[in-house]
């Protein structure tokens, strides 16, 4: 049986954006790049604690859970596989822009939730502190992301 996640209803994805951009506004006139980053990631591993995974062993099941968080969001969905090297994440959807991004910093909160929250999730599985998650390359919309060495 799936585990629903925290939140019973899907949020106000406009007001989301809204506050998402506004506060990425006062967050990088207030921060450095490097603590920006570092509070986006944050973000990104508390969105993940919202699908709990401890009690999946399957892949597939993994892509469900995570996909339930990203289209209560409106963020899009992703496809997982691995391969010699880890875990490849193909994630696609995501919005291109933010309505009230008046600076432009999108890209890079979208890039760092993304990082901690898909790192949040494999950590929660086992991976060790040895293996980290980046990404790779973002092409037309999908951002390749790995978690490895």
């Amino acid at each position: 049986m799936e585990t629903p996640i925290a939140a019973p209803h899907a949020p106000d994805v406009a007001g989301l954006s809204l506050l998402t951009a506004l506060t990425a506004s006062e967050i990088f006139k207030s921060a450095t790049a490097a603590q920006a980053r570092g509070f986006y990631v944050a973000v990104g591993k508390r969105i993940a604690s919202l699908a709990p995974v401890e009690d999946i062993s399957d892949l597939d099941a993994l892509t469900q859970r995570i996909n339930r968080v990203w289209h209560a969001m409106h963020w899009g969905e992703a496809s997982l596989s691995m391969d010699d090297e880890g875990i490849i994440v193909h994630h696609h959807g995501m919005p291109d822009a933010l309505e009230g991004d008046l600076e432009g910093h999108w890209p890079d909160v979208k890039s760092a939730i993304l990082e901690g929250a898909y790192d949040g999730w494999f950590r929660t599985l086992g991976s060790g502190p040895q293996l980290k998650t980046w990404i790779v390359h973002t092409h037309e919309g999908q951002i390749e992301l790995r978690h490895g060495r």
